[in-house]
């Protein structure tokens, strides 16, 4: 039963990033919820940008009460080759490893990340959440960080929830396997970093034989660039510290809250609630296109409008010609090929290179290949290998379209395009987009890990995707063939998928589970 007539608790909510992820979409739509039933919100939130950028935080929160956090003069201070995370208001550190060889980004990873930088944001977002509501309920925060040590400061006598979206929990991850290493290896992660220098192997081979190294310890030991991990220990304990400020915990996928037990012992017998991510069904709902209705947002997509983005290019320099959108033709029948979505930013849990060989594979067993259209790819930001450049060595590059990182309030006419949405991330911590693509009538297939092997069934009569062997090439190129060639089977998924997700994954239910949080954290004083 939903609460839909009951006033909503006052939330202050505070992101320290610019929009560009799912806690952003949660967020925006929480709290347009929350307002919706009277509460009166407030968001801090990172904004990068300008008006119109998917960055600027006034732009995506459009219609909350905001008070943002301005990162374009320490991008402007990384552009001029300067540290980003000097002076009085620096940048935020990330989750993810965002600077490869030949590229530099102004957030580095948190485990890059020095102390007195670290104290820098604290204090920074101290000062930024003075400027709050007189008298919320609650304060929520997502993702654990200097957020937390912040809030406690700003906010000391109120009651304070966390979400964590898993991304924190993965970098932590990180930080506590290459602190087991440099301990078996009788070391410190600094003192790696300074010895483990790339023109000198004969460090990495002597430490290897010396130690008796395993295949997997190996592995780490040589693929990591230790220079971006040298502040480990400091962050492995500067998030235990965020979790004892974080109040009340909030996780979004089973998979994420058995993480935090593992990683933080402490919680093991804590009630951590699950709350889903949710989806807007009124918008994601599904639609019945003409190949002409398609085309048309194709050609807007890609060629009226592109966004696609070369690696070292500004947003557009990837841009197609109507010819190219004639290739979408089947040549035997004239109607459209079937199409294959996939949703992202270019990091590499998301795995984008298996599903690029995936394609190229497949494309050689059907009679009507697929094409495939990369919808994401936040601008500038790429981990590894840009997927332009593998399509083009896989020799798939006229049938891979980048449609570049477009408003999430255009993602329901992509996924009303496509015929599948394909996406092979490895652990996502829950994947807002696997339900989007459910609601939508655009039937997923992913991993059977993270939180979209709870979200996805793949069998019986319930069935609304496929879930596949994590970074299992053969296996991926299977489900989408087996996918393509029974449209029936399709159609089946579609429509149970689209059932289930209006069902189990609207705002308003989502919201209900939240404010029942908030109010328990009032009750219980969680955070003071």
């Amino acid at each position: 039963m939903l609460n839909t007539d009951t006033t909503a608790p006052n939330v202050d909510t505070a992101v320290i990033f610019y929009p560009r992820g799912g806690s952003a979409q949660v967020v925006r739509y929480l709290n347009r919820e929350l307002d919706r039933r009277g509460s009166q919100t407030l968001v801090h939130a990172g904004s990068l940008g300008h008006p119109g950028d998917p960055g600027h935080a006034p732009t995506f929160y459009h219609g909350l009460r905001l008070h943002s956090y301005d990162y374009n003069e320490a991008y402007a201070k990384f552009v001029a080759g300067k540290d980003s995370q000097a002076g009085p208001r620096p940048f935020h550190p990330s989750y993810e490893d965002r600077s490869m060889p030949g590229r530099r980004c102004p957030d580095p990873m948190f485990s890059a990340t020095a102390p007195p930088a670290a104290a820098r944001l604290a204090n920074a977002w101290t000062a930024h959440l003075r400027g709050r509501s007189t008298s919320p309920d609650v304060l929520h925060l997502h993702h654990l960080s200097h957020l937390q040590t912040a809030a406690r400061r700003a906010y000391p006598h109120t009651p304070r929830v966390t979400t964590l979206h898993g991304t924190e929990m993965k970098q932590l991850q990180g930080i506590r396997e290459r602190l087991a290493l440099a301990e078996h290896l009788q070391t410190t992660v600094d003192a790696l970093a300074i010895t483990l220098d790339p023109d000198r192997p004969a460090t990495l081979h002597r430490l290897t034989h010396e130690h008796q190294l395993d295949g997997d310890q190996q592995q780490l030991l040589a693929g990591t660039d230790w220079g971006k991990w040298q502040w480990s220990r400091y962050w492995d304990r500067a998030i235990a510290t965020a979790v004892r400020h974080a109040g009340r915990i909030i996780c979004v996928s089973e998979h994420e809250r058995d993480l935090a037990r593992e990683l933080f012992p402490h919680l093991a017998h804590t009630d951590i609630p699950v709350i889903t991510n949710g989806v807007d069904t009124t918008r994601f709902r599904p639609a019945e296109l003409s190949d002409e209705q398609r085309l048309a947002f194709l050609h807007r997509w890609l060629v009226s409008d592109p966004r696609g983005w070369a690696e070292g290019q500004k947003t557009g320099s990837i841009r197609y010609e109507a010819d190219d959108l004639a290739r979408l033709r089947d040549p035997r029948t004239g109607h459209l090929r079937p199409l294959l979505l996939w949703v992202g930013r270019f990091l590499d849990f998301k795995r984008v290179p298996v599903l690029l060989r995936a394609f190229a594979q497949l494309s050689k067993e059907l009679q009507t290949p697929p094409a495939l259209l990369m919808w994401g790819g936040y601008p500038g930001e790429c981990e590894g290998e840009h997927p332009q450049e593998i399509a083009r060595r896989l020799g798939i590059e006229q049938d891979v379209y980048f449609v570049g990182w477009r408003g999430h309030d255009e993602l329901p006419d992509g996924l009303t395009v496509a015929d599948l949405m394909v996406a092979p991330a490895v652990r996502e911590p829950f994947g807002m987009v696997y339900i989007e693509a459910m609601a939508a009538g655009c039937p997923p297939i992913a991993t059977a890990t993270g939180g979209p092997a709870r979200t996805i069934t793949p069998d019986g009569p319930d069935a609304n995707g496929w879930l596949v062997r994590p970074d299992d090439t053969d296996d991926l190129a299977a489900a989408i063939k087996q996918a393509l060639v029974n449209p029936l089977e399709r159609t089946r998924r579609a429509a149970t998928g689209a059932a289930h997700a209006a069902r189990t994954y609207g705002w308003s239910y989502v919201a209900d589970r939240y404010i029942t949080e908030y109010e328990t954290a009032i009750a219980n004083g969680d955070g003071r």
